[in-house]
């Protein structure tokens, strides 16, 4: 395998399909939304598209505001990030690509799970630069691979927690 084809197989992981499904299903059925917030923030997603989308989905759900196709739309072209003759498109493949908002909590899941992996991989990525490098002692390095790993670990274990504005969207409804 040619040295560029292998740098381009080699990506962070990220599902593509999760994560249309997951934002085709809050599309299709908003109802879900309080339990994706508690999960995923926009920095979960991959694609810079999908992380814009969720974004304004994001921003609208902390506001109260109606979550349909045409409200979003609508907030991205305020926003400045809808893109003439391809956004409106996209919405459409996502939410033909899915089916059913039934399985939204898998797909969420499956999101995560691979924007842990990319933290992960990150912050491997970070030591062995600051090994590398040679930035600091052993006892530094450790210092500082526990410090990611444990904010890592945070995130992950801090689910079981509510966030306030699906607390608060909760008590309103």
């Amino acid at each position: 395998m040619p040295a560029e084809e292998e740098l381009l197989s080699k990506q962070m992981p990220h599902s593509t399909e999760a994560e249309y499904a997951v934002l085709g299903a809050i599309l299709i059925n908003s109802d879900r939304l309080p339990e994706v917030m508690e999960q995923l923030k926009p920095e979960d997603f991959y694609l810079r598209q999908n992380r814009e989308i969720f974004q304004t989905i994001y921003k609208m759900f902390t506001l109260s505001q109606n979550i349909d196709p045409v409200t979003v739309l609508n907030q991205m072209r305020q926003d400045g990030t809808y893109q003439e003759g391809t956004t409106r498109e996209y919405f459409f493949q996502l939410m033909q690509f899915t089916p059913t908002s039934r399985n939204i909590k898998d797909y969420v899941d499956i999101v995560k799970d691979c924007s842990v992996l990319r933290q992960i991989g990150e912050a491997a990525a970070a030591m062995t630069e600051m090994v590398m490098g040679g930035q600091g002692t052993s006892a530094e390095v450790l210092e500082a691979a526990e410090q990611r790993i444990y904010a890592i670990r945070q995130g992950k274990s801090a689910q079981g927690l509510h966030h306030i504005t699906s607390v608060m969207h909760e008590v309103y409804e």
